[in-house]
Parts: structure tokens; C-alpha cells; sequence
């Protein structure tokens, strides 16, 4: 067995997540695919990890991605939370929703108090309003639909009616603060079909090259389900246990390491990818880790140091000025505090802003 130590890994997580060096602006779409995608329940979340992946992009450049070239596209994928996908890579992890289909399970349906005819009945009614191609609020969904289901879908602003046509939904371009939907076979070029099984083997596969290694029971921590030991057994002849400082986890085959790297410094907003990838999290959060999952939700914007949370901010805009109040867990060092510095005129100019840093 091959061993290594949490340096190494922490270095090719880093390298891989374009954490330690940011990409060129011409690989935004490549960044976004080799991180497995970017969390955007937050539109900021996502701005601010795009952002801090590669050079010279702001909101804007994103919002662009996503509503002009459609280069991007945003949708419930992983854990069925949003999350912003290359327009090719889009159909992998949709299918990850079909992969155990929960609005068809009798808890789900007790739950929401629907027979699995009805549920049906829902999906094809909602997937039928939306066959021309037009994005549509919940609200319009609901008209369209009619009935009872249709009065409740309109009203539901969790979304849990929605849930048995999601695997073939997407987000439209919002209205205002309103979202819109719309059917991912006729809004993303090239969309195909992928098996859900198939699917859930290969987003394994790039979860444990970006983010690994990790043990079985973590991967279905961050799939937010079960593996099915028939689909465990088909993702595991391609992998590899490795002694990473004397804990044994998984990683594809053939997996090298780096030497130790110094890393450096990055503010990372809500629900950053990168922290909720990487495990174990005492390794990642070594200190004071409820303020980064406070009450299990989060994560809550981290300050990484050396590809170690080691922090937290938080900003506010007021006109030109983003100020942004960053609270380290240990005392940082010249060198440390002047990348920080930098770090903070990134977010601004983000937003089109001028920073105002302060330590607290």
C-alpha cells in the first residue's frame, strides 16, 4: 500500500481546485467542471467561487455565462441542491436525481401526502407546460397545471411539488426575484440521456480525483445517498487504498501526490465546493469547526490558510464600499495579512467595489 501525508493531499486538492494558483480566464468552464461544479443555492456563493478560482471574473461574467452564452447552467444536481454546471457536463449530474428517484418512494409520498398516481400525475403535467421551451415561474406552473395540485405546486415555495419532474428541470433566466424553469432537453445544448446508475459511478469517480481520498461512507456523506453495493462494486476495481498519515482511504487508481506546497490565502463564500468536499473535516477545520457548520448548516464563509480553514468573514455593501470583516482563528503573519489584503480586493472588484478589510 502507498502512503503519503495530509500535505501532499492538501497540495493536490489545492492544485486541482485551482485554490493555489488561479486559472486563466479562459478556463472558467473548465475550472467549474474539474471542482464537480459550483454550490449556488447563494448566487454570491457561486460569484465568489468562481472568482476565486480564476483571474479577473465578476458577477457579471458569470451571470453572462448563465443567461446569455448559456455556457452555464444552474439546476438542483448534487444532494439536490443548486449548483452551476459547464452546459456539457450538465447531464451527468442531472441524472444523479433520477439515481434513486425519493418523490417515488412511499416516505416521500407520506410526506407530502400524495399517492404515487398523483405524483406521476404531476410530473407529466408539469414536464407537458413546460414542452415549449419557455421558462416559466412556479407560480405559471401551477395555473398551467390547474386543479388542486396545480393551486398547491403554484404556492409551494420549497419547491417539493416540483420534485418528481426535476430530473429534467433547470433554471430559466430569473425574473426580478423570481425564479423560472424549464425543461433541460430543450435549454441545454447537446442535452442526452444518461443512465442514473452510470451517473452516480462516474460523479464518484471525479469527486475522488478532485477531492479525494476518501472512504466509502464520506462519498455518500457528499452524494447525500446510499451506494447501492452493486454500483459501489462497479466504481471499485478502479480504485486504489492509500495510507494517507495512517488513515486508509480510496482514490482512483494510480493517483500521484505532490510534494508539500505552501498554499496561500483565499476567502471562500457560503457553501464553498472545497469545503464541503474535502474529508475528514477535522483535518480541514482543525479548529472551532461550528462556526464553519454552525447548527449543521453551512458552510458559512471560511478564510483558508494553506488549504486549511482557518477562519471566517463576512461582508457588507454600503455604495462603492464592500466592507469586509474577516475573523482569523489564530494570528496571522505579515505575509499571511498582506495575501489577505489582496484576497479582499478580489472579492471587491467582484462586485465593481472598493475594499474596506478589517481584522477582527
Amino acid at each position: 500500500m502507498r502512503a503519503f501525508g495530509w500535505d501532499q493531499v492538501v497540495a493536490r486538492r489545492l492544485a486541482l481546485s485551482s485554490l493555489d494558483r488561479r486559472a486563466p480566464r479562459g478556463r472558467l468552464l473548465e475550472v467549474v467542471r474539474e471542482t464537480c461544479g459550483v454550490h449556488a443555492q447563494l448566487a454570491s456563493g457561486a460569484e465568489l467561487a468562481i472568482s476565486a478560482r480564476v483571474d479577473d471574473v465578476t458577477a457579471g461574467d458569470v451571470q453572462d455565462a448563465l443567461r446569455q452564452t448559456r455556457e452555464l447552467v444552474k439546476g438542483s444536481t448534487i444532494r439536490g441542491t443548486l449548483h452551476l454546471h459547464p452546459a456539457d457536463d450538465f447531464p451527468l449530474w442531472k441524472s444523479l436525481g433520477a439515481f434513486g428517484a425519493r418523490w417515488r418512494r412511499q416516505f416521500w409520498l407520506d410526506w407530502q401526502g400524495l399517492t404515487l398516481a398523483e405524483a406521476e400525475h404531476l410530473r407529466a403535467a408539469v414536464l407537458g407546460v413546460l414542452a415549449d421551451g419557455q421558462p416559466r415561474t412556479r407560480e405559471e406552473i401551477g395555473t398551467a397545471v390547474g386543479g388542486p395540485l396545480g393551486e398547491r405546486l403554484g404556492g409551494d415555495s420549497w419547491g417539493h411539488c416540483l420534485a418528481p419532474a426535476a430530473d429534467r428541470l433547470c433554471h430559466g433566466p430569473p425574473r426580478g426575484r423570481r425564479v423560472t424553469f424549464v425543461r433541460c432537453d430543450l435549454w441545454v445544448p447537446g442535452w442526452r440521456e444518461i443512465d442514473p446508475r452510470e451517473a452516480a459511478v462516474e460523479a464518484c469517480r471525479r469527486h475522488l480525483h478532485a477531492y479525494g481520498p476518501a472512504r466509502r461512507d464520506e462519498l455518500e456523506h457528499w452524494l447525500a445517498q446510499k451506494l447501492p453495493d452493486d454500483v459501489f462494486a462497479e466504481l471499485e476495481p478502479g480504485l486504489e487504498e492509500v495510507d494517507v498519515d495512517g488513515r486508509r482511504s480510496l482514490v482512483p487508481a494510480g493517483t500521484t501526490f505532490p510534494d508539500a506546497g505552501q498554499g496561500g490565502v483565499r476567502l471562500l463564500g457560503h457553501y464553498d465546493v472545497y469545503v464541503i468536499g474535502c474529508t475528514p473535516r477535522e483535518r480541514l477545520i482543525p479548529l472551532e469547526r461550528e462556526r464553519i457548520f454552525h447548527r449543521g448548516a453551512g458552510p458559512n464563509p471560511a478564510l483558508l490558510v494553506g488549504g486549511v480553514v482557518a477562519g471566517t468573514w463576512r461582508c457588507e455593501r454600503h455604495g462603492r464600499r464592500l466592507e469586509i470583516r474577516v475573523q482569523p482563528f489564530a494570528k496571522l503573519t505579515a505575509a499571511q495579512r498582506r495575501e489577505l489584503a489582496a484576497e479582499a480586493a478580489r472579492v471587491a472588484r467582484t462586485y465593481g467595489t472598493d475594499p474596506v478589510l478589517e481584522l477582527v
